[in-house]
């Protein structure tokens, strides 16, 4: 199983979360393949068509603009890259994914999502910042790298604040906060 999508919901609303999904890949022209329960209450995985950062932006926009709100797609991740949650394959591809999209002056922080995993969360985070010759800002990121860690599968991904959609952040109808052109 490959995702690059992780996507939120309301507990008990995953099969209405999928259908939504799907709704909007349409809307957006961007099909969504398939869509997995994690077996976690209130998330699901999913395999977008083209770019996920891409996938999140246009979603954003759609609520922005007051196109469409959903109401089940609560928060959305973008998803670069899926390895076998092992914290040597985790800190391999979060230095390779760094190095490609963290430029030499930008800083960056690290944000994890655990669910079923038993390693301990700071140990995680220091363990991958090891890899990364970059200088770490954890209340002004340029770039964020986001982990999700699953029993299984760790999907990771260098984005901004603003690539991770959220509904709670967007504001319906008006300005969507952080421009999307950086």
């Amino acid at each position: 199983m490959s995702f690059n999508l992780v996507v939120a919901t309301g507990w008990r609303q995953e099969r209405l979360c999928m259908e939504e999904l799907y709704k909007i890949g349409d809307m957006l022209a961007r099909r969504v393949e398939e869509v997995w329960f994690t077996g976690f209450d209130g998330l699901l995985t999913a395999e977008v068509e083209g770019d996920p950062v891409e996938f999140t932006r246009g979603l954003t926009d759609l609520v922005s603009s007051g196109y469409y709100v959903p109401r089940f797609v609560l928060r959305a991740t973008p998803i670069m890259a899926v390895v076998k949650t092992d914290l040597d394959e985790i800190a391999r591809a979060a230095s390779e994914l760094a190095a490609k999209y963290i430029g030499p002056n930008e800083r960056f922080k690290i944000e994890l999502k655990k669910r079923g995993v038993k390693y301990d969360r700071l140990s995680i985070i220091n363990y991958v910042a090891r890899g990364i010759d970059r200088k770490v800002d954890l209340t002004r990121p340029d770039k964020i790298l986001w982990l999700e860690l699953f029993p299984s599968r760790t999907g990771l991904s260098v984005i901004r604040e603003s690539d991770n959609f959220s509904l709670m952040r967007v504001r319906v109808g008006g300005d969507a906060g952080e421009g999307h052109n950086a």
